[in-house]
């Protein structure tokens, strides 16, 4: 018997276009811990979690600190807003259209999720949602909903795909390009989610 289709997406910069409120939120508050750093600084570290990007570019701060500080600008009613990224519609509806299931796996705080979802407009086309979860972290999610595809923009993401045994999808969205994608052991990549959906029909995916 064939199992059901279940595709995994992650969600910055892969399901949804988050980027200006991340760095936004990231750079309000470390400045109120006595930090200064750019943009530039921070693109290489968006899609992580809040703790691995304060290792990376300001390990004196007091992680939790940062973490409150981080979430009280990210839900600010005037913080840059989520849209959704580019093919994202499509790709959620292309999978339902298939008779699949969508799954929505992210290292982001599981209610940050939900709000970034509905922001998006997309939560109606998502059947599950999982947060908290980085790299191989999401397999025990992507295993747990029978995923046989996981589609994300960062290494992690492939690590993830790997770690459940599902079909590894790159989109070069977010800061990592094709090369960086294959490398980490994508089977395939897309420049965008528009891509993906226009693949999807008509390929079967070995597990």
């Amino acid at each position: 018997m064939i199992a059901p289709l279940t595709v995994g997406f992650d969600l910055d910069l892969t399901l949804v276009d988050s980027h200006e409120r991340i760095i936004s939120a990231y750079i309000r508050a470390l400045r109120d811990l006595g930090v200064d750093v750019s943009s530039d600084e921070l693109i290489p570290h968006l899609g992580i979690p809040l703790t691995h990007t304060a290792a990376a570019v300001a390990p004196a701060v007091d992680a939790d600190a940062l973490v409150l500080r981080y979430r009280h600008y990210y839900d600010e009613p005037d913080a840059p807003r989520t849209l959704p990224m580019p093919g994202a519609v499509e790709a959620l509806r292309c999978v339902r259209a298939a008779g699949g299931r969508t799954v929505v796996v992210s290292a982001k705080f599981t209610p940050a999720v939900h709000n970034a979802l509905a922001e998006a407009g997309l939560t109606e086309l998502v059947d599950v949602v999982y947060g908290e979860l980085f790299a191989e972290d999401k397999a025990t999610a992507l295993i747990a909903e029978g995923a046989s595809i996981y589609v994300g923009d960062h290494p992690g993401d492939i690590a993830a795909a790997h770690a459940a045994n599902a079909y590894a999808v790159g989109v070069t969205t977010g800061a990592n390009d094709e090369a960086a994608l294959i490398a980490a052991g994508a089977a395939v990549t897309f420049a965008n989610l528009d891509a993906f959906a226009v693949w999807l029909p008509g390929h079967s995916v070995p597990r």
